[in-house]
């Protein structure tokens, strides 16, 4: 690991830095269908990428372990805006 992706992972990766990480990446729509015609929204999720890139999080080597782990995600049901009113 080269010393900037340690810097990644040692700031983004534990305490408030995933709680900004998580921030940034909603910011970037991660997670979310993007419209494949808002050029902006594509780039906001590439920046996103790039960030999980810079982290060590995503390569060619981890591809699988990200799968992985992302499979064992359970799955949650959201609310509608109506039942968090109530």
């Amino acid at each position: 690991m080269d010393a900037l992706t340690a810097k990644y992972r040692k700031i983004l990766t534990q305490g408030m830095g995933k709680d900004v990480l998580i921030d940034i990446l909603r910011e970037c729509h991660f997670g979310c269908t993007l419209d494949a015609t808002n050029v902006h929204q594509i780039a906001e999720y590439n920046v996103g990428v790039v960030i999980l890139a810079k982290c060590g999080i995503f390569s060619k080597k981890t591809l699988e372990d990200v799968v992985n782990q992302l499979c064992l995600v359970s799955p949650v049901e959201e609310k509608t805006e109506k039942e968090e009113e109530e």
